[in-house]
């Protein structure tokens, strides 16, 4: 039954009469729902690309906090008490933004020293 059945579909000719099938029952119902749902794939298909993308460089920067004090919580723990938000707190990148800031400030200094 099943090989009969798989057979059926795989034929070529079935599905054309269903594709007009379709197309005549659904009329302009099913235009307005390509309409529909080619932009909303075109954008998810390129969402899910960016997420995709950025995921390796979550995941280097997981390794890179792996061994400071990172506590991230779940979505279901931040829906519930909003203000652990103040407790996520990357002690690597922290530190090392801080120490480029003030390196940065530094060679502004001295930059500004030597052109004024």
């Amino acid at each position: 039954m099943y090989q009969k059945f798989k057979s059926l579909l795989g034929n070529s000719v079935y599905k054309s009469i269903a594709l007009v099938l379709v197309i005549l029952l659904a009329g302009p119902e099913l235009m307005a729902i390509v309409e529909i749902l080619g932009p909303t794939t075109f954008v998810l298909i390129h969402l899910v690309g960016i997420k995709l993308y950025f995921y390796k460089f979550k995941q280097l920067f997981l390794r890179f906090e792996s061994h400071s004090a990172l506590f991230l919580p779940t979505f279901k723990q931040l829906k519930t008490m909003p203000t652990l938000l103040y407790h996520i707190l990357p002690e690597r990148t922290f530190v090392a933004s801080f120490l480029l800031s003030v390196a940065v400030g530094c060679a502004q200094i001295t930059y500004s020293a030597f052109v004024f």
